[in-house]
């Protein structure tokens, strides 16, 4: 062992026979510790619930959506479908789409509920492989909010809280109000009303999705809408993260224009992104405070030796030789903090859940209300990169805690340390 480190190690220790590691040590070393706890937790449940997330939206909407340029209305699908198949080998499903504002209303015998809506058209027998709409029907059952069908003619699919909002259930006759210009017998009409049974309830564990989108298929729509053709054809991949490279083939070769699920949601995992990071740079404040709490240990530690740093340094020991010694103390503080944060963080990142249901049974709150979060459990993903980082953060603000003490000790002049001695 080097002299450094020897002598470092001893001055970590109590002054008492029983030689336990100095209080004020502990804490420092706790501080730390709690730091790392607190950045792995935070930052493997975000990470858990942008996962999750993203594996929703993924599975409710489209990888790619295609449309004619300028926006113009899609007539021959099916001849579009075959072509952007035959182009794109990455394509293993699509199916065409047409999308209305509305508003929804079911006449009780009571009252009157109407609220706004998003008619999606589709093609149910294509839409199964393109979407998750057929199993979140199934999903809903679970909820006992009814499961339905698929719709057909004159038929609906509702979100299970857009179906709760107006007061409807699978059977019901709701009232669709769509914006559609038509000659009516008072002269031109802007308004096209049409009675449609809920043939099915979908949960989509999306609070967009549940409480604004309806789903009908393609000639309701159509009849809806009060135009032919349709919005364009939406397409499932083999891997979603090649939307980009699949749609900028398709501009290229076939001339259509592409929206991808990610540009879609572009401002949803944007905002993810920045309350990532915003929360790991607030988080390595804790960190930052335990660096500072360490800084005091070391500047007490020097003065308390003062007369032995002197010693030493009358012995030979050069200045050097002295800033070494300092900042391994310092940085065993650090690293011994760190190595039980990166445990104990990892280990109540994985049991989060069962942590979670201790403290609400304790203290008899919901701690992860699913109705508001739309997850059964809490999602978390431990990702080896976030530790990495965040075991280097915690290193390296460590480190930076010691140069002060470290320096001021190199600098003590020997005469003036042993004069009084």
């Amino acid at each position: 062992m080097r002299f450094e480190t020897y002598v470092a190690f001893r001055y970590l220790r109590g002054k008492r026979k029983n030689r336990f590691v100095s209080l004020i040590t502990v804490i420092s070393i706790a501080g730390v510790s709690v730091g790392v706890i607190a950045l792995i937790v935070v930052m493997s449940v975000m990470t858990g619930f942008d996962n999750a997330l993203r594996a929703t939206i993924i599975g409710n909407r489209a990888h790619l959506t295609i449309q004619e340029f300028g926006g113009a209305r899609m007539g021959d699908y099916e001849q579009v479908i075959e072509l952007v198949e035959k182009t794109c080998p990455e394509i293993v499903a699509a199916g065409p789409i047409i999308q209305i504002e509305s508003v929804i209303a079911h006449k009780t015998s009571r009252n009157r509920r109407p609220s706004y809506a998003y008619i999606i058209g589709v093609d149910p027998a294509l839409e199964t492989g393109v979407t998750m709409l057929a199993d979140n029907l199934t999903r809903a059952e679970g909820r006992k909010c009814g499961s339905g069908k698929l719709p057909g003619p004159k038929e609906v699919v509702l979100g299970y809280r857009l179906a709760r909002e107006i007061g409807a259930s699978v059977g019901s006759d709701v009232e669709v109000i769509t914006d559609r210009p038509s000659i009516g017998p008072f002269g031109r009409a802007h308004v096209q009303r049409l009675w449609l049974t809920v043939s099915g309830i979908f949960d989509a564990k999306m609070s967009d999705f549940d409480s604004l989108y309806a789903f009908v298929d393609i000639p309701t729509a159509q009849m809806l809408s009060g135009r032919e053709g349709v919005d364009g054809i939406h397409c499932k991949l083999t891997d979603p993260f090649l939307a980009r490279a699949v749609a900028d083939r398709i501009f290229s070769e076939l001339g259509f224009e592409s929206t991808t699920w990610y540009e879609s949601q572009i401002a949803f995992f944007e905002a993810l992104k920045q309350e990532k990071l915003v929360m790991f740079i607030i988080l390595v404040f804790i960190i930052l405070v335990a660096a500072f709490n360490i800084t005091s240990t070391l500047i007490m530690v020097v003065m308390e030796k003062r007369r032995d740093i002197g010693i030493l340094r009358t012995l030979g020991s050069s200045g050097r030789s002295i800033l070494t010694l300092f900042v391994v103390e310092g940085l065993f503080i650090g690293l011994s903090g760190t190595l039980a944060g990166v445990i104990l963080g990892t280990i109540l990142a994985y049991n989060i859940n069962p942590v979670a249901e201790f403290l609400a049974g304790l203290f008899g709150i919901d701690l992860f209300n699913s109705q508001i979060y739309y997850f059964d459990r809490i999602p978390v993903a431990v990702v080896p990169w976030d530790i990495l980082w965040i075991t280097v953060s915690a290193i390296l603000l460590t480190f930076l805690s010691t140069i002060y003490p470290a320096w001021s000790a190199s600098r003590v002049n020997p005469v003036e340390a042993l004069r009084y001695e």
